[in-house]
């Protein structure tokens, strides 16, 4: 028997989960307003406006071999309503084939998809309808084309179940962990799960010094450290330092992280802080996931 090769990272060798399918919910049709009426986890959904909807499932291809399953609504008149309610409640759902427009714009597409025309099928007595055709030309290529998953799934800040690699700046890049919500606040990036977070800020030199010059005033006022508590990488093209130290934040111990990597005229600078002395592997991937583009 062989085993199928597994994805590695890069940076350190590490498995790279890749599920193969990551659900989003669009909770209602947009511009509709919740009520007791307008319940979220119906198959049908009639609005007070009269309109008719039913939830439907529409599938974006990304890189990694991972679907993005996008649960949003199907906007159809009434005959087309009371049919697919009538199909649903006897044995003729099942291949259904409905024909409405989109309720809803998904980012990060968002380019006037609510409205388009779909053609949506029915592919088990169990699911909802799928999204399988539209001459919409951006939901045409949704549905037809194979996105970057770094790139898609960045827009959405909430927790994922697979580690993306983010952009936190035009020119530097490193890995938002499985399971990490993001946010951006003044300038500085913010990764969190549980028990771990990462702080990222992208600094700019203007007087382009050389690497070690830069450093050098970055690590202005920085602890004193023994040297089993320090990392120092220098290539060609940076440096990369860090350094480690435990700390007790509100009577809980915790180990704080702090690097930096440095080339000429730019700097990305980093804190990762978590309580299991056991993660300063995942603080270490992290830092090596830590990537410049020129």
């Amino acid at each position: 028997m062989t085993t199928p090769p597994v994805e590695q990272c890069a940076c350190c060798g590490a498995a790279i989960t890749s599920p193969g399918r990551i659900d989003l919910t669009v909770p209602l049709p947009d511009g509709a307003i919740a009520s007791e009426e307008t319940n979220p986890n119906a198959a049908f959904l009639r609005l007070e406006t009269g309109q008719t909807f039913v939830r439907c499932s529409l599938p974006v291809a990304l890189t990694g071999g991972t679907t993005l399953m996008y649960m949003t609504w199907l906007e159809l008149g009434e005959s087309d309503f009371e049919r697919a309610v009538t199909a649903w409640r006897d044995s003729t759902w099942d291949g259904l084939v409905l024909h409405g427009t989109l309720g809803n714009d998904l980012k990060p597409w968002t380019a006037e998809l609510r409205g388009a025309e779909v053609m949506a099928s029915v592919r088990a007595i169990d699911e909802v309808p799928t999204v399988v055709n539209s001459d919409h030309p951006v939901l045409h290529r949704m549905l037809t084309e194979t996105w970057d998953r770094d790139v898609v799934l960045s827009w959405f800040p909430d927790a994922l179940p697979v580690a993306i690699r983010a952009r936190v700046a035009r020119h530097w890049s490193l890995e938002r962990g499985e399971g990490m919500i993001a946010g951006l606040n003044d300038g500085t990036w913010r990764f969190g799960g549980q028990g771990r977070s990462v702080f990222v800020d992208v600094l700019t030199d203007d007087r382009r010094r050389s690497p070690a010059e830069f450093l050098h005033d970055l690590l202005d006022g920085a602890p004193d450290v023994p040297p089993e508590q320090t990392l120092i990488t220098p290539t060609a093209d940076d440096i990369t330092h860090a350094f480690w130290l435990d700390t007790v934040v509100d009577g809980v111990p915790q180990r704080d992280f702090y690097a930096h990597v440095v080339r000429e005229g730019t700097a990305l600078s980093l804190g990762a802080f978590y309580r299991d002395p056991d993660d300063h592997k995942w603080a270490l991937h992290v830092l090596r996931s830590v990537t410049h583009h020129g």
